[in-house]
């Protein structure tokens, strides 16, 4: 530092004016400040402690100007013999200039010391400054030993609470000696032995119903490791579980064996048990499983309170049969599906296999036991939509193969195939007229016209009907004299018994000439059933068509569905 040049203050951060102003830059010293407010300075005694103190600056000490009064040294001293620091001029402010702030080192934290400022001399008249204070610690780790214990004691007293609150509910209760098992609710039936795997069929059992070597496959105990179900049950699960159950398989030894299964539930109480059944019932008659074909009902009488017997046709490679009996007495269902290759059990033969267990189910559940069983053909329950065929009435063309598929009742709009000399959607008579279709999938042999439209018109009276199905019939059968390209054939009429009388049915073959090479061929019904007439149009081919036992069969169907509606 060069003679006579003010000692600057060093900065801390940079001021908020431009730097390139040359005023704010200006390191130009003022004139000496007025001397201090203290007069006359006392000799120093000879211990001063900063008299060896000398300014501390960058230029070397022999630089120093000639020393003036020093009003911030000790009176005395030698110190105050020495120049006093100038001091540099600041911007006017009506309150003191605080000590500058230091720019913090890269990396340290926001709550780290700063370094104090250097001064230049030290004095006992000058307030000494105090050591710079450390960053007060975290408020948590100034206060854990507090919460911690707060922590602790809230814990014990909220185990104390809970300890006193158990014991005087506990000392509330009426003590009761411990049971083995747990008690059934108020509704439910406390029958613990309603049933055994010892009702389940035996060999014995099942010697009536196919010829040859019957032997028990397996018997479990629990729902859950039941293997095998019975036909149409494969993806039905009851909506109420079963308090016990125990299923049982066997089969004979031929090489296509005839099969059984039988399972006993018991449910809670009666009302339960009644409402499993009837579900049973309803997915039974409405087998949606693939490639299942309803074949038919029985009613079982004397059996059980309730019995049910239904028989479908799985149409694989081969032919696959399964006759199931439902029965049910009191809180107790049981069920038998005995499967056979080729042609159905008889019926009669699966109602004298379950006469014993149903005899030892009866007893416990104070019911009659079986007498007089007779078993005698039934209509097949109707399902939504009533009235109208659902898939599992169908066959298909080819065995295992192929899924149908129902578009629901909706307005009719089919046009025809041109022999029905008439306007279907709007010919006269009729006061309503609704329309289902049916397509088949999952065949690639199945021509992209294959399908089935069933058009189901209804009359206010049953005459009137009865005139619409002459005209409709009349004008398929004589398409030949009106179409030359028209080949028709009338097969034989289907009567059919329904629950709502008798129902005769008119069947037809008929193939137009499209073209000199090409033709399309359709099979159709005609069916009045009291006061509803069903035209099924069939479009077909000649290589993928009903067999005329298939398409007889399908007329009946018809028939016993519109009866329903």
């Amino acid at each position: 530092m060069s003679a006579g040049e003010p000692l600057r203050p060093r900065r801390g951060w940079q001021p908020d004016e431009d730097p390139d102003d040359p005023v704010v830059s200006d390191d130009t010293p003022e004139p000496a400040p007025s001397p201090a407010r203290r007069g006359a300075l006392a000799d120093p005694p000879e211990d001063a402690d900063g008299g060896a103190d000398a300014p501390r600056g960058d230029a070397p000490q022999d630089d120093v100007a000639e020393p003036t009064a020093n009003p911030f040294a000790r009176p005395g001293s030698e110190a105050a013999t020495q120049a006093a620091p100038p001091v540099p001029v600041l911007p006017l402010s009506d309150t003191p200039i605080p000590a500058p702030v230091f720019p913090r080192s890269s990396g340290e934290f926001a709550d780290s010391p700063s370094p104090a400022p250097r001064r230049s001399a030290l004095s006992s008249t000058t307030p000494v400054e105090a050591e710079p204070v450390a960053a007060a610690p975290h408020w948590f780790r100034e206060h854990r030993r507090t919460l911690l214990a707060w922590g602790v004691g809230g814990l014990a007293l909220a185990l104390i609470v809970a300890v006193v609150v158990s014991l005087v509910v506990r000392g509330g209760r009426t003590t009761a000696p411990p049971s083995e098992s747990p008690t059934p609710s108020a509704t439910q039936t406390a029958v613990p032995d309603a049933a055994s795997a010892a009702d389940l069929v035996t060999v014995a059992d099942l010697e009536g119903v196919a010829e040859g070597a019957w032997a028990v496959t397996g018997t479990s105990h629990t729902a859950a490791e039941h293997d095998g179900r019975v036909a149409c049950f494969q993806t039905n699960e009851d909506a109420a579980n079963p308090t016990f159950s125990v299923q049982r398989t066997l089969a004979t030894s031929e090489k296509d064996p005839v099969a059984a299964l039988h399972r006993i539930d018991a449910f809670a109480n009666e009302a339960v048990a009644s409402m499993a059944f009837e579900e049973r019932v309803a997915v039974l008659s409405a087998c949606s499983e693939v490639p299942a074909q309803l074949q038919g009902a029985n009613e079982v009488a004397g059996l059980a309170p309730e019995a049910f017997q239904l028989t479908v046709l799985f149409q694989e490679e081969k032919d696959r049969y399964h006759t199931v009996l439902l029965t049910r007495s009191g809180a107790v269902l049981q069920v038998l599906d005995v499967t056979q290759v080729g042609s159905p059990v008889d019926p009669e033969t699966l109602a004298a296999a379950l006469t014993r267990p149903q005899t030892q189910l009866s007893e416990r559940q104070g019911e009659p036991a079986p007498q007089g069983v007779t078993v005698s053909p039934a209509e097949l329950p109707a399902v939504a939509p009533e009235g109208w065929l659902i898939p599992s009435d169908l066959p298909r063309i080819r065995a295992g193969i192929g899924r149908w598929n129902m578009t629901p009742p909706g307005q009719l709009k089919s046009t025809g195939m041109g022999c029905e000399s008439m306007t279907l959607v709007s010919e006269p008579g009729p006061k309503e007229r609704a329309q289902a279709t049916y397509l088949m999938t999952q065949d690639d042999e199945a021509p992209d016209t294959f399908g089935i439209d069933e058009m189901r018109f209804t009359f206010s009276k049953k005459k009137t009907a009865g005139a619409f199905v002459k005209k409709l019939g009349n004008a398929l059968k004589s398409c030949k004299d009106r179409s030359p390209g028209a080949n028709v054939q009338e097969q034989e009429e289907v009567e059919t018994e329904t629950a709502d009388g008798k129902a005769t049915s008119r069947l037809f073959v008929i193939n137009m000439a499209t073209s000199d090479t090409k033709s399309v061929t359709y099979q159709l019904i005609v069916s009045q059933v009291n006061k509803t007439v069903t035209y099924s149009l069939i479009t077909v081919a000649d290589d993928y068509r009903f067999a005329d036992e298939q398409l007889a069969d399908l007329a009946a169907r018809t028939a016993i569905r519109a009866a329903q509606g």
